[in-house]
């Protein structure tokens, strides 16, 4: 990419310099040919006064004074040609050469002079300017000039010279900032790239730098400069690695909780028997040590449904999940109200009166997850909410009629229990994060393994909906808001399932 980068670069760079190089030194040859020819021509018509007299009558007069001084002081050579009979006379050259016979001839004939085009370093050394003595209707002679173009084409070279400098600096600039530019373009790919490569060989099941790997991606890795293409290969790779190590750390997690569910199985069925011969004075130790056996179990299940939970969806799989929030939400409610009931805890669900008359005979609105994810979502939720409100709370099950203008549903657990501060409502969804005042607060002695937050946080963003955490409106309690990406709408004759309330079969 840089050759490349580079090549384009100079080809503007010498279209532009050319562009400007070419025309500037054609101006100066035309205005330095145009000074000598005007020169010339104003010198020669002075002599063509002087001659008039002497090519009717013979009087030279101070013709031939006039001609030697010029020729002495500029070189320049002059010949005088009567049609009278007076003879011809020449300073530096006789009227008779042949270099002059055209150019007498047409002057004779009171013809113009051949056009002399702009003069060049390697054009002609001398030029023959000549002009008619007498009238149009009467030519009695001529008098020729032939001028030395020396002086005229060296200013030419000069400034010719001068140009091509100009234009060689200009190209050696251009260069130079072409360079820089196509570094200061392209170092950041290639310090991307090799940064890249370094971290892919850091990753687990990366694959080491020196080793030659080609991308997954083998049509992308032949589209492209260079630079680009090895950038794109490095990105495969390390996709590639990192997809393969997340894939393994979700493994080792269920694998280590599948492999230590024996040995605590194990360990369970030894408490068990071992209840009858514990001592009085051990029955204490023996029921923290049950009790953590129990606590170990539920984090393998945690662990396990974690793992489930951040595994990524096949595209089919997520784009045919969709369920009625509404019936969920209520469905759900009605599951733990008894257990809140024994808790002390009051559990309502808010959400029928608006459904009703918001779609009172349409189709319900869906949203786009399955109904098991989205249950085991509002369970953590509605057994957190239960358990760390409080005896004598309320706990309120509420969800929209409606999508959003973002075209989010969603559906709140609010409590108005003690409530979490905005530092810890912040880490609620990190794993094994159990605020200071989660251990338990209902002296349960069910405090909880910190992973249940996390596993609805994940089962979310796998369906692209979010988790939302803020403190209950009118002081106190945790509000938890779950919103969901609303499903495209289905005609109800084909998915009663996703009808409103009342609607169905008569």
């Amino acid at each position: 990419m840089r050759n490349r980068l580079l090549w384009v670069l100079a080809a503007l760079t010498a279209l532009a310099v050319t562009g400007f190089g070419f025309p500037l030194a054609s101006s100066i040859a035309d205005a330095r040919t145009q000074q000598f020819v005007l020169s010339r021509d104003s010198d020669l018509q002075r002599f063509v006064g002087l001659a008039s007299g002497y090519v009717t009558t013979g009087s030279s007069g101070s013709l031939f004074d006039e001609m030697r001084i010029y020729h002495q002081l500029y070189g320049d050579k002059l010949a005088v040609v009567s049609t009278k009979g007076m003879p011809s006379h020449g300073e530096g050259i006789s009227p008779d050469a042949p270099a002059l016979s055209e150019s007498v001839s047409r002057a004779l004939r009171n013809q113009a002079a051949a056009d002399l085009g702009a003069l060049t370093p390697w054009g002609p050394d001398e030029v023959v300017f000549a002009k008619p003595v007498g009238t149009d209707g009467q030519l009695d002679g001529a008098v020729l000039i032939v001028s030395s173009t020396r002086a005229a084409k060296a200013d030419i070279g000069q400034q010719w010279l001068y140009i091509f400098l100009g234009m060689i600096a200009a190209l050696l600039a251009f260069g130079v900032l072409a360079v820089a530019v196509s570094r200061w373009v392209l170092r950041p790919l290639e310090l991307l790239s090799r940064r890249l490569r370094r971290l892919t060989a850091s990753l687990p099941f990366g694959v080491p730098a020196k080793e030659p790997h080609p991308a997954p991606d083998t049509e992308l890795a032949r589209q492209g400069p260079p630079e680009l293409r090895a950038l794109a290969q490095s990105f495969e790779q390390m996709a590639a690695a990192v997809e393969r190590s997340s894939l393994s750390q979700r493994r080792l997690v269920a694998d280590a909780a599948h492999q230590l569910r024996n040995p605590l199985a194990a360990l369970q069925l030894r408490l068990d028997f071992l209840e009858p011969h514990v001592s009085s004075a051990g029955h204490t130790n023996y029921e923290r040590a049950t009790a953590e056996s129990l606590r170990f179990t539920a984090i393998l299940d945690d662990l396990l449904a974690l793992a489930t939970a951040e595994a990524p969806l096949e595209g089919g799989e997520k784009q045919g999940a969709r369920c009625v929030p509404f019936s969920v939400a209520a469905d759900r409610t009605g599951f733990w109200q008894g257990p809140a009931a024994v808790r002390g805890v009051q559990l309502t669900f808010d959400g029928g009166a608006s459904y009703a008359e918001s779609a009172p005979s349409g189709p319900a609105t869906a949203a786009a997850i399955t109904e098991a994810a989205l249950g085991q979502v509002l369970d953590v939720l509605i057994d957190n909410a239960c358990k760390y409100a409080g005896a004598g709370a309320h706990v309120r099950v509420s969800c929209a009629s409606a999508p959003a203008s973002d075209g989010m549903m969603a559906i709140s657990v609010a409590d108005n229990g003690p409530g979490v501060s905005a530092d810890q409502r912040a880490r609620l969804t990190e794993r094994f994060y159990r605020g200071a005042s989660s251990a338990d607060r209902t002296g349960s002695g069910r405090p909880g393994t910190g992973l249940g937050l996390a596993i609805a946080d994940a089962l979310l963003a796998s369906f692209g909906g979010s988790l939302e955490f803020s403190a209950t409106p009118g002081g106190g309690g945790l509000t938890a808001v779950v919103r969901l990406p609303a499903a495209p709408r289905r005609d109800a004759q084909h998915h009663p399932a996703e009808s409103g309330p009342g609607d169905g079969a008569p």
